[in-house]
């Protein structure tokens, strides 16, 4: 092969290239939007994080604004109230029985990044992110489902949007 045509097949890579980017950015590389899982418990985030207990996402979620993840529930704070509350309700036995037995909760995480992308929960909270920006309205959800895509061009969307810096090295290292 001439060095002329090693030149000439040079367009047709980077077309390649550039159309395997945007199919991965735009994809579902995440969870796909709408996945609901059934939980252990049944939470009822609508009861929780809404109406008379208002109570802030950071109280369940508590390495949000301190971690690169949010967290999820120990047994332990959700006892820190159910020893005295509701201990009657199913779900309420059911967040006894792994406290009886010092297990955690097998809680399934519904959102889903790949392995290749870091996305740092402490710096969008304390930037003034809401948590519903990203995972919708949970306070409203009777069963958390993933509201967006989280695929790369959404987030990329965001930061556009917002004025914030969107370089590969942001969220891939």
């Amino acid at each position: 092969m001439s060095m002329r045509s090693k030149w000439a097949a040079l367009p047709g890579l980077l077309t390649i290239a550039a159309t395997a980017a945007l199919l991965s950015a735009y994809s579902g590389a995440s969870s796909p939007q709408g996945r609901a899982p059934e939980q252990p418990i049944a939470f009822p985030h609508p009861l929780h994080a809404a109406g008379a207990m208002n109570m802030n996402c950071v109280y369940c979620h508590y390495t949000a604004d301190k971690s690169f993840t949010a967290g999820l529930p120990a047994t332990s704070t959700c006892m820190g109230c159910h020893l005295m509350v509701a201990g009657d309700r199913p779900e309420v036995q059911k967040l006894q029985t792994f406290a009886r037995e010092q297990t955690p909760i097998p809680w399934v995480r519904v959102h889903n990044l790949p392995d290749y992308v870091q996305f740092p929960h402490m710096r969008h909270v304390n930037a003034g992110v809401t948590c519903q920006a990203c995972h919708g309205p949970v306070q409203e959800m009777l069963r958390v489902y993933q509201a967006e895509s989280l695929n790369m061009g959404w987030c990329v969307d965001c930061h556009i949007q917002n004025r914030v810096a969107y370089d590969c090295a942001i969220c891939h290292y």
